[in-house]
């Protein structure tokens, strides 16, 4: 069973949150991912480097984001690194895509207020903040900070009451036909408009919020197993390889690591 463990100033962090979750720590060997969301990945002491693909070169650099849906190496060597995964309709990949130095395809990459978030994100690792206090500080700097430099960002209301229905009914795989006459949108035009704006098929959505479930549960001193089919997992190893194709390394590589986990939840979850 994985739970929160040693409260050690060097313990990894992560912060489990509705619209957004938080990592801080080591990421303890290369990924090779497809990301079920939009990420923002901030070194707190060393450069890291990725590449979009194998043949590519490696990038060395500070932060990186990426957008919900790309493959990508990633190599962090033994650095720690704060792992964002933003909102899931897109808000934060906009502003955020505002402030990078850099393109390589469809990533970005070196913030240009590398040090406001590094400053933050140390703070958060340092003082290991409770949930509430930490989320604060994290929506000042993805929201408020720097809103000034954010280019406007619509929501199709449409899209967003699909995104809170398949949060509501995520164990039980409701078809397709049903989110479609909930918005009153056509199968396809839904596919359409839910992929443009979330930047992820509905069923990729779906299998991201139940790894996220699944964590919830199990930080909360639930089983393995029991919490990932109650999120609509056929079975563990679903949700492990799962887990693993979004971030790159197995639950128990990231979630039993040596330095101890602690894992910090909403008061209301």
């Amino acid at each position: 069973m994985i739970s929160s463990q040693t409260k050690s100033i060097n313990s990894s962090l992560l912060y489990l949150w509705d619209k957004r979750t938080l990592y801080i720590g080591p990421l303890l060997e290369p990924l090779k991912l497809t990301q079920g969301a939009a990420t923002l990945l901030v070194s707190l002491d060393k450069n890291i480097t990725f590449n979009i693909d194998n043949g590519s070169q490696k990038i060395e650099c500070t932060s990186l984001l990426l957008p919900a849906g790309l493959s990508v190496n990633i190599d962090t060597g033994d650095a720690i690194i704060a792992s964002c995964n933003l909102d899931p309709l897109g808000a934060d990949f906009s502003g955020l895509s505002a402030l990078m130095q850099n393109k390589e395809g469809k990533a970005a990459y070196n913030l240009k207020q590398y040090g406001d978030f590094r400053q933050v994100y140390s703070k958060l690792r340092k003082e290991q903040l409770d949930s509430e206090t930490a989320y604060s500080l994290l929506e000042d700097l993805l929201e408020h900070r720097f809103s000034q430099f954010y280019p406007n960002h619509a929501i199709d209301t449409r899209v967003a009451k699909v995104v809170d229905k398949i949060k509501q009914t995520a164990d039980d795989n409701l078809a397709v036909d049903d989110l479609a006459s909930l918005v009153n949108l056509s199968v396809p035009r839904l596919v359409q408009v839910f992929k443009k704006q979330t930047g992820v098929p509905m069923r990729r959505y779906r299998l991201w919020h139940r790894l996220y479930l699944t964590s919830v549960k199990i930080a909360s001193g639930g089983h393995l197993t029991e919490a990932a089919v109650n999120a609509g997992f056929n079975d563990s190893s679903h949700f492990t390889h799962t887990f693993k194709a979004m971030f790159g390394v197995a639950p128990s590589i990231l979630l039993l690591q040596p330095n101890g986990l602690k894992i910090i939840i909403q008061k209301d979850q």
